[in-house]
């Protein structure tokens, strides 16, 4: 497996720490809101990385954090705690907005058969593990402690502004992190936020330093390392969290252990409407719920996503999620007729179903490039349906199936085969064309259309699929 490493700035082949192994950790919500279609854009990609990686053989194990603290408005160190605006926006607790949107977004996952990762992990759940992070780094000198919180000291750390090639000489403070003129460099961030003192939080903890919340990039360099380790091999988000969130992670892990906390850095893109960044700040963001309220199928979403690459700044509008969702029913369709082999038809497609397996694993292979992957299952349903299955040919096309369903999350069988009794309409309509009687077949295919069942007539017989 080759992906392109932000790390390196170059695609580099995936090199297990350890042999057959692999750890890999994704960068979840903050639950303070429904996550929008951009998120699952970058969800969907995890999810297709580690489907491709289970497929190539390795054994993975796959971390997802939920950032229910900490996050303040600015993705910086001012401003308020998200899950607080979100309390005060429901008039509820942020213990309840963040378990509302927890369920949610865990819903939504699944609604869009993204594998459970082994380890889904909340940051309230993990505080005494961020905490001993902040002594380990207070111990080694990174630390210091401002009136609004204990801060991590970016000049200590060489090589700060690597990863996302910052130029701190030229950063002006509040360009992108906001104005605090206790901090002894622009680019320091907060490892622990004090509570006010003129209101408790609902979410605040005692510390060696005063009672207080994590800083949102702690909690992922402690969470990694509890579950993957000091180091591990894969660290997935979206690209907006190179600049900082990333970028802090890198400093505080590898300040504290010695060792690079990641092997490889695999970044998904952004993702636009209408010329625009999907975001929920620009109110642009489009929620799973009302694209499946429209009747657009999630398996037709999740085509989409796959339709352009990780790398690439794609676009979403509804008329290409149309266009995703006509290309899903003709995959369906063509899937169905291996519920209807037909024998004499000529050669055996059983080769080009392995050849085309083995393109998609190549594909798959080489820095994950979905959009080639479709481009071959596109060629060889052309041929299927072309030529049609022979009983001989049913086991191999059931196994690329089963194998597109395993590496693309779609199972294009879900939807079963006809009923008895709507086989028995067909049966009933071929004996009534037989019979040169019109009227009635014409009845029966409107019976079976009306049914959603479509039928067309070849020369082996009569084959049906889904309208």
């Amino acid at each position: 497996m080759k992906l392109y490493n932000t790390l390196t700035r170059q695609i580099d082949e995936i090199l297990p720490l350890q042999t057959g192994k692999l750890g890999i950790y994704t960068c979840g919500p903050t639950v303070y809101d429904y996550a929008h279609i951009g998120h699952w854009f970058t969800y969907v990609r995890a999810d297709t990385l580690v489907r491709a990686l289970q497929a190539d053989g390795y054994d993975t194990t796959w971390v997802m954090n939920i950032t229910d603290v900490g996050h303040l408005v600015s993705d910086a160190d001012d401003g308020e705690d998200k899950l607080e605006k979100g309390a005060r926006r429901e008039g509820k607790t942020a213990w309840d907005v963040a378990s509302a949107y927890t369920k949610d977004f865990l819903d939504c996952m699944e609604l869009l058969h993204i594998q459970e990762p082994n380890f889904i992990v909340k940051a309230t759940d993990h505080i005494d593990e961020q905490i001993k992070l902040i002594e380990q780094l207070e111990s080694k000198g990174y630390t210091y402690v401002i009136d609004d919180g204990v801060y991590y000291d970016t000049s200590k750390f060489e090589g700060y502004a690597a990863f996302a090639k910052l130029d701190l000489d030229e950063q002006q403070e509040g360009a992108r992190v906001s104005v605090n003129q206790q901090k002894r460099n622009p680019s320091d961030f907060a490892l622990w936020k004090f509570s006010p003192q003129d209101h408790t939080r609902d979410m605040e903890w005692p510390s060696p330093w005063g009672t207080g919340f994590p800083g949102w990039h702690i909690e992922c360099s402690a969470m990694s390392m509890t579950y993957l380790g000091e180091s591990f091999d894969i660290h997935t988000g979206g690209i907006d969290h190179v600049p900082v969130h990333h970028t802090n992670e890198i400093a505080q892990s590898e300040a504290a252990t010695g060792k690079r906390m990641a092997q490889t850095w695999m970044h998904s893109n952004h993702v636009s409407v209408e010329g625009e960044k999907i975001s929920k700040s620009l109110g642009n963001g489009i929620r799973l719920q009302t694209l499946v309220d429209q009747g657009i199928p999630v398996e037709a979403i999740r085509l989409h996503i796959l339709e352009s690459h990780y790398r690439s700044q794609s676009k979403f509008s509804l008329e290409s999620l149309q266009a995703s969702a006509n290309r899903l029913k003709h995959w369906q369709q063509v899937a169905a007729l291996i519920w209807q082999p037909a024998d004499g038809i000529g050669a055996s497609l059983a080769q080009p179903i392995a050849d085309s397996a083995a393109t998609i694993h190549q594909a798959l292979t080489n820095d994950l490039n979905t959009p080639q992957v479709l481009t071959a299952v596109d060629a060889i349903f052309t041929q299927v349906e072309t030529r049609l299955i022979a009983t001989n040919d049913v086991p191999h096309f059931q196994d690329f199936l089963d194998y597109l369903k395993t590496v693309l999350g779609i199972d294009l069988l879900a939807n079963g085969t006809i009923s008895a009794g709507q086989q028995s309409i067909i049966d009933q309509r071929r004996v009534a064309r037989t019979n040169n009687d019109w009227a009635a077949s014409d009845a029966l295919r409107d019976q079976l259309s009306a049914q959603g069942i479509g039928i067309k007539d070849v020369s082996s017989g009569t084959l049906w699929f889904r309208l």
